[in-house]
Order: structure tokens, then C-alpha cells, then sequence
């Protein structure tokens, strides 16, 4: 593909070369063995070089042209590529960031909270299944219970597992 457009590419550079100097009407011309150039007229043969010129030119012109078609296209459906393929990945983060979002809304509850020693209380969450794990130990069954009503109430859309243990401070 590449090469096809370096080929048009060429062919433009070498047809626009040709008619540059063909427009240009002109030819040096060497006077009597002098070394002044002058321009003389153009000669009957320089006409079908024009013409050729522009000939090469228009066709130079319609490989560019296609060519530029050919890549919209191409273009045009690598982002249709892209766009399907990046749904998914867009559906991952999105379920990512709102796990971790939970997690964090949860965990900053906890802390604040000053009924519940969140000091030994994980977090765990399955983004995939929606649920929050507490995991861990806490000093008494109240802040056990305490700390699932916590985590109920900010973990939009996530079912709670309450894994805590009841475990005394020694």
C-alpha cells in the first residue's frame, strides 16, 4: 500500500516538473557559439509537450486523487475497528473505576466513623460479581454489625459479604 503511494507520489513530482518547464513556453538556446543564453520562441514540438504534460499531470492528479480515496477508506474503517474494539475496554474501566470508587467511598466511611475500629478491616471487591468483601477483625459484634450497615449504605449497587471476625484486643 505504501509503495502504491509513492509510486503516485513520484509521478506527480515528475509530471508537475515537466509541465513547470513546459508551461513556461521557453527554451535556452545558445546564440552563435557565444556564452550568452537567451530564451527563443517555442518550437512547433514544444506544444505536444505541453500537451503530454499536462497529460501526465491529469493522470498524476487522478492516481493522487484515488489514492486519497483509497486511504479515507481505509481510515474510515480503522476507526470502525478502534470504535468496536475499545466498547469492551471502555465497559472494563468503567467497571473499574466504579469498584474502586466503592471501595474507597466504603474504606473513607469507615474511617471516619468512630463507633468502628476500621484499623483491621480489608476491603475486597469482585467488579464482576458486585460485591464487597469486609475481611478482617473487629473488637466487638456490634462494630461488626456497625461496619456492614456502613458499607451497606455506601456501596451503591454492590451486595456486602460481611467476613469479620469478632476478636477481643489482648
Amino acid at each position: 500500500m505504501t509503495q502504491r503511494y509513492s509510486i503516485a507520489a513520484a509521478l506527480t513530482i515528475a509530471g508537475a516538473s515537466v509541465a513547470l518547464l513546459a508551461c513556461t513556453g521557453t527554451s535556452r538556446a545558445s546564440q552563435g557559439g557565444g556564452s550568452a543564453d537567451t530564451y527563443a520562441s517555442p518550437s512547433p514540438r514544444s506544444g505536444d509537450a505541453v500537451d503530454k504534460a499536462r497529460e501526465d499531470a491529469e493522470k498524476a492528479g487522478e492516481k493522487i486523487k484515488e489514492g486519497a480515496e483509497k486511504t479515507g477508506e481505509a481510515v474510515k474503517d480503522a476507526a470502525k475497528d478502534v470504535k468496536r474494539e475499545a466498547k469492551p475496554a471502555a465497559k472494563e474501566v468503567a467497571e473499574t473505576v466504579d469498584a474502586t470508587k466503592q471501595h474507597l467511598d466504603v474504606k473513607a466511611a469507615l474511617l471516619a466513623d468512630k463507633a468502628v475500629d476500621a484499623s483491621h478491616i480489608d476491603i475486597h471487591v469482585d467488579k464482576d460479581a458486585k460485591v464487597l468483601y469486609l475481611r478482617g477483625t473487629v473488637p466487638t459484634a456490634a462494630q461488626k454489625a456497625a461496619a456492614e450497615r456502613i458499607a451497606r449504605d455506601k456501596a451503591d449497587g454492590f451486595a456486602v459479604r460481611n467476613e469479620l471476625t469478632v476478636m477481643a484486643k489482648p
